[in-house]
């Protein structure tokens, strides 16, 4: 079995086309995949998302605009993960919508929409946002760890050979190399046992 960091932008549409292609992933193989998003949100991540769109790097205004927008995403998914992971992604996608043509602002309407176009529980989720800055901070915190700082980027780690390092990935705008180092990492013959354990 695989397990599957996957740091995404937020807002970014290039993380949104990442998404899809691990769930997509997910979806066609015999590879099993536990599957965690990991929204990164720090200042080079929203510098690479102003240069991608050509918007003016020097505009603080713009920058605190859309760094806002989105950590509320963020703390959107956050909450939505308490009512099941599945449902927090579709959430995230489904939100990233606001961000297409042109648009730099977090809409409430738009968000509680999707709330409650996609099952998720209106009340609850309300409740959940509060709580959701320990998810957020957690969720730097192992992107730090990790050492991943710009998105998207994957971390895979093969959980049936702990003592196989993880691989990261950088670039996930082809989705038929990612598919053959997720085969290949899942797929690799494991380690003979050793035959004597040292104390």
């Amino acid at each position: 079995m695989l397990e599957v960091f996957l740091f995404v932008n937020p807002i970014g549409m290039r993380c949104r086309e990442a998404e899809s292609a691990v769930i997509q992933l997910s979806e066609e193989t015999d590879i099993r995949i536990d599957l965690h998003f990991v929204l990164l949100l720090n200042f080079q991540v929203i510098d690479q998302y102003m240069q991608r769109l050509g918007l003016d790097p020097l505009d603080l205004a713009l920058r605190n605009r859309l760094f806002d927008a989105a950590y509320q995403i963020a703390l959107d998914y956050q909450a939505a993960q308490y009512q099941g992971n599945s449902k927090a992604r579709t959430l995230l996608m489904a939100e990233q919508e606001m961000f297409t043509d042109g648009c730099y602002d977090y809409d409430p309407a738009f968000a509680e929409a999707c709330v409650k176009g996609y099952g998720l529980n209106w009340e609850i989720f309300q409740d959940d946002r509060h709580a959701a800055t320990a998810g957020f901070t957690a969720d730097q915190n192992i992107a730090q760890e990790m050492g991943v700082e710009q998105t998207p980027c994957a971390v895979l780690f093969d959980t049936t050979n702990p003592e196989a390092p993880g691989v990261r990935l950088g670039n996930l705008g082809n989705y038929e190399r990612f598919k053959r180092v997720c085969e290949r990492i899942a797929h690799a013959p494991q380690p003979a046992k050793p035959l004597l354990h040292v104390l």
